[in-house]
């Protein structure tokens, strides 16, 4: 009796080493996680996006045009560990300045979260938008000239997130922890229109739906946007890769 519960011990604890072993499989290269991912039902939607540093998560219903919850910041991969660091969070602010880690796995189109549970489908990988990244609203153009503000990524700070068909964008404070405003859906880029289909917007669930249309050109490295806003009214925003302003 005793050598067979020490025999089935051992091939428990066999058994949950091997299972350790094929949840962390070979450590995550941070290209494998570049792009969009997403998982759940129109009703509760959930879709984040990934660039090589920065990420954003956002959930909402689709057909309801209800906004449920946003939260992201930076990241970086540890082997088989995300670990992520919050600069947001529209459920809960006390997240804002925290890191966490889980262990993940990549295996072909899917993304498994140990620690959540999730299991995320992989929407595209980066590609073809041209848009690709994080980028931080830095001023206007004036006369076809950038006039950029003071201070843009500190402590206010208001980032749009592009893979290569998903865009997500955040107005949020660092300082304060707090969450204002996000939107987001897909898009597209091509002969210099950058189109975006609206899926989720805080501001107004009016603009849930709709096709909005708009110029975009890059000028010394910056996107220049110009278009008419959703809600209304001119715009020609000037917005600078988040890298350039964290150096």
């Amino acid at each position: 009796m005793k050598m067979y519960v020490k025999c089935l011990s051992a091939c428990i604890a066999i058994a949950l080493v091997f299972g350790l072993s094929a949840f962390r499989g070979k450590p995550i290269d941070t290209k494998d996680m570049l792009g969009a991912w997403g998982f759940g039902s129109p009703e509760n939607r959930t879709v984040m996006i990934m660039t090589d540093k920065v990420f954003s998560v956002a959930t909402y219903d689709l057909p309801g045009k209800k906004f449920i919850s946003s939260y992201g910041g930076s990241y970086r991969i540890n082997g088989n560990k995300l670990v992520k660091i919050i600069e947001w969070n529209s459920k809960d602010s006390s997240q804002v300045g925290k890191e966490m880690s889980e262990d993940i796995q990549i295996s072909g189109n899917k993304l498994s979260a140990k620690t959540s549970g999730e299991t995320w489908d992989r929407l595209d990988n980066g590609k073809p938008g041209e848009l690709m990244g994080a980028w931080i609203i830095t001023g206007n153009f004036t006369d076809d000239k950038a006039v950029k503000r003071a201070n843009p990524f500190y402590p206010r700070r208001t980032m749009k997130i592009l893979s290569g068909k998903y865009f997500q964008w955040i107005a949020y404070n660092v300082g304060t922890k707090s969450f204002m405003n996000a939107g987001g859906g897909t898009y597209t880029t091509a002969n210099g229109k950058y189109t975006e289909n609206v899926e989720f917007f805080t501001k107004t669930a009016e603009s849930v739906g709709k096709t909005l249309q708009f110029d975009y050109s890059f000028v010394n490295g910056d996107w220049r946007h110009r278009g008419q806003k959703s809600t209304g009214g001119a715009m020609d925003e000037c917005w600078s890769k988040r890298e350039t302003l964290e150096k």
